[in-house]
């Protein structure tokens, strides 16, 4: 089909309200284009018109767009359909300054307004019927949005981690993947979880309409449909969430920002703390002593709480940037270990290292590993019983190296526990411990960015186990 935006004169496009008009028209076959407004009811004519003249392009307006008159005009060989009144902005391409008197342009600016605030969305539609699929396009092509478009819902389900849509619209009976299968691998995704879906299907069954809203849908489309009313409801949809998207970035945005003016402060105050404890912490009593220590833990606690919270923010926006460098697994190890032994002592927790791995060097990012080991470290030694082993064991396979830190302490039940990496998932009232829950949300960015797995075993009162994989190949 031909672009509009290509054709620079408007004497080689013709427009008519009837298409008896043709007959008066000089020249008609050396015409690029020819706009014939319809109901249907002249379709027989306008399909001779087709035949006697097979190298115009032909576009039909009609003040109802269906799936019927679609499919009508695509039997005549006819592809593009518009919306009568024309928008303004189309006819200004076509026509420019010379306007048919007989034209009425439909106000453009008012659509603008309209709809400027989901221009550039992203839609995915699904479906395996390609009439199906190019009615929706149709349907919501002055919409603006990013269409991406499937009739394979298996090759639609290997992008749906990959790439954030702000709307699903998925057909239900499909070959290989039905949509509510499809369904459910979206709702398992990160990114795309919450992400709205709207199902598009022939089935009018109350178990179809049950199941699809079981599955989270905001809406069950039945077809065949009309296409404004569609259109309509898919623009609502995308508004609304669009909407609910900014105010949580914008309250994200203003959160993060309150947090990262407290990083400042917290880190002065750490600082004058570990200096008064080092010029007079000798002429303290033993009450004194322990006060002072307290108010410093709770004032680290809140520096890493700051920390975490900011880094959770980088991850939730995309903004975790890994810069991976050749580093030695085997120095990190240790470097952790020897900064978090003095905070075992309090517990007289012994860290025992075992680097089995022969592999030492490899390519990863070191200091947001570190903030992995440390978090998993300072969660042994917190939620360890006393006078225990806290063990770190490092081996490899043939592609990763493995890193695990066990504890026996007040550990977790699993079936009852959710998922602990997401964020803000704490068990601070089984564990009776301050916890925001955000370093094993943190620390599994950090290893999914790096192509690694990590793990979480624990059985209650027995033992607490964290392993992470490291790719010894990933290179920068």
């Amino acid at each position: 089909m031909s672009n509009p935006l290509l054709m620079q004169a408007s004497q080689d496009v013709v427009y008519v309200d009837d298409v008896r008009e043709l007959k008066g028209i000089q020249g008609l076959a050396n015409k690029k284009l020819c706009i014939i407004k319809t109901d249907f009811k002249d379709i027989n004519k306008i399909k001779k018109v087709c035949k006697q003249y097979p190298k115009l392009e032909i576009w039909l307006a009609c003040k109802k767009i269906s799936r019927e008159n679609i499919l009508t005009a695509n039997m005549c060989g006819i592809k593009n359909i518009v919306e009568y009144p024309l928008n303004e902005d189309l006819i200004e391409e076509l026509f420019g300054e010379n306007l048919p008197k007989n034209l009425t342009p439909q106000k453009g600016k008012q659509d603008k307004d309209k709809y400027k605030s989901i221009k550039g969305l992203k839609v995915m539609i699904v479906d395996d019927n390609p009439l199906n699929t190019e009615l929706l396009q149709e349907a919501l092509k002055d919409l603006k949005l990013q269409l991406f478009v499937f009739q394979k819902p298996k090759e639609a389900a290997k992008i749906v981690d990959i790439e954030k849509m702000d709307l699903f619209l998925l057909d239900i009976m499909m070959p290989d993947m039905s949509g509510f299968e499809l369904a459910q691998i979206i709702r398992k995704t990160r990114i795309n979880k919450n992400t709205p879906i709207v199902f598009i299907s022939a089935l009018s069954d109350r178990e179809h309409k049950v199941k699809s809203f079981d599955l989270g849908s905001c809406a069950y489309i039945e077809k065949p449909f009309d296409v404004k009313v569609v259109k309509s409801q898919i623009c609502s949809l995308l508004k609304a969430y669009n909407n609910l998207e900014m105010q949580a970035k914008s309250k994200d945005s203003y959160f993060a920002m309150v947090i990262h003016d407290m990083k400042g402060p917290v880190q002065a105050e750490l600082c004058a703390l570990n200096l008064m404890k080092g010029l007079y912490g000798q002429n303290l009593n033993d009450e004194q002593k322990e006060i002072l220590g307290d108010v410093i833990n709770s004032t680290k606690y809140l520096q890493n709480l700051v920390s975490n919270i900011l880094e959770k923010y980088k991850g939730d926006n995309g903004k975790i940037i890994i810069t991976k460098e050749l580093n030695s697994f085997k120095k990190l190890v240790s470097e952790c270990c020897d900064e978090v032994k003095y905070i075992a002592t309090e517990k007289n927790l012994h860290i025992n290292v075992s680097y089995q791995s022969k592999v030492d060097e490899l390519y990863f990012d070191y200091d947001e590993i570190k903030r992995v080991i440390n978090n998993i470290l300072t969660n042994g030694i917190k939620y360890s019983f006393k006078n225990q082993d806290i063990k770190v064991k490092v081996v490899n396979d043939k592609d990763n190296i493995i890193f695990s830190v066990a504890n026996k302490g007040l550990g977790l039940d699993m079936k009852k526990v959710g998922n602990v990496f997401d964020k803000f998932t704490s068990y601070c009232e089984e564990q009776k411990s301050i916890n925001a829950g955000l370093g094993l949300y943190i620390s599994k960015h950090i290893i999914d960015a790096h192509n690694g797995i990590i793990k979480f075993d624990s059985i209650p009162n027995e033992y607490t186990t964290v392993t992470f994989t490291l790719p010894i190949n990933l290179k920068a």
